[in-house]
Formats: C-alpha cells, sequence, structure tokens
C-alpha cells in the first residue's frame, strides 16, 4: 500500500517541531516526547516523539504478521529497493550530515563521510541480497545406509526472525544503514531502535526509505523506527533477532620494518579524532618497536595537533563535543589517573565545555596498559624493546581482548604470525582497524538460518 509522507526541508529537523515515530511503516506520534540537544552549546535543536508501549507492541506484532510477505518477494526486487534507498539516501546527504551534526557534535566534514559510509553500506546489502541463498547436492546411490535410494539435498538460507536494530547513540545513521540492509537482504522486516539523543538521521532513513517503499512490492509495514529511552527495551522478545553494532576498542603495533612511520601516524591519529574518539573501532593504545618510537610519537603528535577542535558546523573542525559535560569530564579523570601512575601527557589533556582536545599519552610501560580506557580522542602510546614484546603486547594484551587489532609490517609472515597468534577478532595489516561498507554482510548472515530438504529420487517407493 502506498504511503504520502509529507518530506520536511532541509534545516527543518533542526527545530523543536516533534518527530514522529514509525509504526509499521506509519509516521505516529507518541505519548511523550524528548528533547535533543545539541552536545557543543546545548541549544535544543529538535524533539521526538516516543511511542506508547500499545504503540511498541503493535509495531512488533505487525513486522511478525509481515514476515511471510517479506520473505516472498524475490530477492531480486529486494536489491532494487536497497539500491533505490541508497541513491534516495545519497541525493540528501547535505540534509542528512547537517542531522547528524544536530543530534551527534559530530563535524560536518565527519557527517559527510558517514553518510557515504551508510549509502555504500546498503549498496553492498543491495549486492548480498542478489546473491543466491541455496545451494544443492546429489547424495549419490552410494550414501550410507540407502545405497538404492540417491537424493538431493536442498539447503536454502532462511531469516531467523524479525530484525531487531539496536542503533549506535554515537554513529546513528551508520548502524541503522546496516539494521535495514542486513533485513531486506535477508527478507525480513525489521524494528530499528534509536536513542532520542541519535534518533533525527534514523528518522530522516525511515522517511525516506516509506517513500521508496511506496512503488515496491514490498510491504509498507516492512519496518518501524521506536525511539526510546532505554534502547534495550525489546532485547529478550522471542520475536525478535537482534543486530548490534559491535563497539570497542582497537590496538596498533608498529613494526620497526614499516617504512614510513608518519603514514602510520596519520592513520592513527584519524581514528583517534574520529567522532571524537566514539568511532566504531577506535584506536585506544599503540605499542612501537623502540627503534621507530621517537619518530612515531613526533610524527603522531603533529599529525593530532593539525585536527582542529571547536564548533562542529564549521567546515574546518575535525574534533566536534562529546555527549554531555559528565562525558569530557570522565575522559580527563582518565587522563588524570594515566598521570598518576608515571605517564606523560606531551599532547592535549584539557578540553573546552564538552570539546576534549586530541590527547596523548606517553610512558606507560607496554605491561602496564590501562584494561579501562578513556571515552574520547585519547591515545596512548607505549614503547616496546623487542620484536617479540611488541608483537606480544599488540596481539595479546591481558584483560578483555580488543575488538580489533592492527600491524604496520611488510612482512607476510609476520601477518600470518599475528593472525594466528592474537585473541582479537580482527587482523588489520598495514592501516587501522575501521568500519567497512561490507560489515552489513556478517550482519546479514547472523540473520539467517540453514533449512535442509533433503529430496529423495529413484529406487523403490
Amino acid at each position: 500500500m502506498a504511503v504520502t509522507v509529507t518530506r520536511m526541508e532541509p534545516m527543518e529537523a533542526v527545530t523543536p517541531r516533534p518527530r514522529a515515530a514509525w509504526i509499521g511503516g506509519r509516521p505516529e506520534p507518541g505519548e511523550e516526547t524528548a528533547p535533543v540537544r545539541h552536545a557543543y552549546d546545548g541549544t535544543e535543536v529538535a524533539t521526538v516523539s516516543l511511542p506508547s508501549a500499545a504503540q511498541v507492541e503493535r509495531a512488533v506484532a505487525g513486522a511478525a504478521r509481515f514476515a511471510g510477505e517479506t520473505r516472498s518477494v524475490p530477492a531480486h526486487a529486494r536489491a532494487a529497493v536497497l539500491d533505490r534507498l541508497a541513491r534516495a539516501v545519497e541525493s540528501r546527504a547535505d540534509e542528512f550530515a547537517e542531522l547528524l551534526t544536530a543530534e551527534a557534535a559530530a563535524p560536518l566534514t565527519l557527517a559527510a563521510t558517514e553518510v557515504r559510509l551508510a549509502v555504500a553500506t546498503l549498496r553492498h546489502a543491495a549486492r548480498f541480497a542478489g546473491e543466491t541463498s541455496s545451494r544443492a547436492h546429489l547424495d549419490g546411490p552410494d550414501a550410507p545406509g540407502h545405497p538404492d535410494r540417491p537424493a538431493v539435498r536442498v539447503t536454502r538460507q532462511v531469516p531467523r526472525g524479525v530484525a531487531l536494530g539496536l542503533v549506535s547513540p554515537h554513529r546513528a545513521l551508520a548502524s541503522t544503514s546496516v539494521a535495514v540492509g542486513a533485513a531486506l537482504a535477508v527478507g525480513t522486516p525489521v524494528v530499528v531502535v534509536p536513542t532520542p539523543r541519535a534518533a533525527l538521521s534514523t528518522l530522516a532513513l525511515a522517511e525516506t526509505l516509506a517513500d521508496v517503499l511506496a512503488t515496491t512490492a514490498l510491504p509498507a509495514g516492512v519496518f518501524s523506527v521506536l525511539p526510546a529511552r532505554a534502547p534495550d527495551l525489546l532485547v529478550g522478545d522471542p520475536r525478535l533477532c537482534p543486530i548490534t553494532t559491535p563497539a570497542g576498542r582497537s590496538r596498533v603495533t608498529v613494526l620497526p620494518d614499516w617504512p614510513d612511520v608518519s603514514d602510520a601516524a596519520a592513520a592513527v591519529a584519524a581514528s583517534v579524532v574520529d567522532w571524537e574518539g566514539r568511532s566504531h573501532l577506535p584506536v585506544r593504545d599503540v605499542v612501537v618497536h623502540a627503534t621507530s618510537a621517537e619518530r612515531f610519537v613526533e610524527a603522531l603528535t603533529a599529525a593530532l595537533s593539525a585536527h582542529r577542535v571547536g564548533d562542529p558546523y564549521d567546515a574546518a573542525v575535525a574534533v566536534g563535543a562529546l555527549p554531555d559535560e559528565d562525558a569530557a569530564r570522565r575522559t580527563l579523570a582518565w587522563v588524570t589517573e594515566a598521570r598518576s601512575r608515571g605517564a606523560d601527557v606531551p599532547l592535549g589533556g584539557e578540553r573546552t565545555g564538552t570539546v576534549v582536545h586530541p590527547t596523548l599519552v606517553t610512558g606507560l610501560p607496554v605491561e602496564a596498559l590501562p584494561e579501562r580506557v578513556a571515552l574520547g580522542p585519547v591515545v596512548t602510546v607505549s614503547v616496546a624493546d623487542t620484536l617479540d614484546t611488541a608483537l606480544a603486547a599488540g596481539l595479546c594484551p591481558p584483560g578483555p581482548a580488543p575488538r580489533a587489532v592492527g600491524v604496520f609490517t611488510r612482512d607476510l609472515d609476520l601477518a600470518q604470525h599475528a593472525a594466528e597468534r592474537t585473541t582479537a577478532g580482527q587482523v588489520v595489516v598495514g592501516d587501522v582497524p575501521r568500519r567497512r561498507p561490507g560489515d552489513v554482510r556478517d550482519a546479514a548472515r547472523a540473520l539467517r538460518r540453514e533449512v535442509v530438504t533433503v529430496l529423495a529420487v529413484g529406487g523403490r517407493p
């Protein structure tokens, strides 16, 4: 069924007019509203409707009802919807970037990059939807136990259930595009739950998707967006299959054979300040071999200093605000604690309101790197005297394993050794870990389960 949606004009999102929730593909006001305040100066930029418990239940129950209809839409048609959605978001790129800056105080330059990531994610999802999700092979006549009854075994990938998109409060558009892209790629409805603070870009994506669905075979009720103060309110609902955006820190090791430490330092600095240290996999710690340490620290200091801080709406600014002053205070408290353990802070260690300046912490031994890390643009550099020490500290740190590790080396044997040895879930060689559009494929695979059909052919009944 076609749904007519009144499109907001650019800048309309950053006004106090309440933004509706989306229930079964239709905008609906909620019983309550919540303000969205700009983290840089505290001004109210929007208000968001919070759906009632009855609206939430109606959205989930409706999604469950639409599951069969959604699954029956051919893969090529779902791929076409995702491709059209990607083009529609791309056509509104400036508006989405402004929404991200309004809700998360991300600098406009980073917000624009986030929009491009969302577009690329949706296109990857479209390609994944077009790939075959079934395979068949013949159990020959010599199959054990049934020599006279060969069979064809067909394995199909089917959705586990309705997708539940848990939106990252820091990078809402990217995580929403993963949830929507993965769900439509595998053929299941999706219920997206952002916090009010991170809801503007998600609601704009819902509006864009509604426009696209108005002329397609997919039902309008294939999606809902339910802003909620407690984003985990639907976790545990047996009708839903959660899609989360894995977060955590990453650690980087710089080995002596890497020819350009300035290149490595620039990549680390970009990760440290990306979304003020709130990116998908921010680099928190660097272990560098002693032969490269002095040059690397100099290069990293220069690279971090080059990132300007201030008003996120200033196109020259690269480091915006943390969510609130409490987050900024906690970040600097971590730096103070590191100083008390003997660390040096050659750069940063200060804030202007909610903006924490890029901070470099040095002097902590590799065996004493903190398990608890700062939320913000803060990075620790430690020096290892030997190659074995550098690899051990970088790949297998004590405490919780990092989500990913990066190794700057040209030695392929060492790279393979790193992949086999690390406790992290991902190893990146020659770069820092970062979010990539292809991550949507992992989310889509997690939404599927295998169903095997055995077709007996020939032989006696």
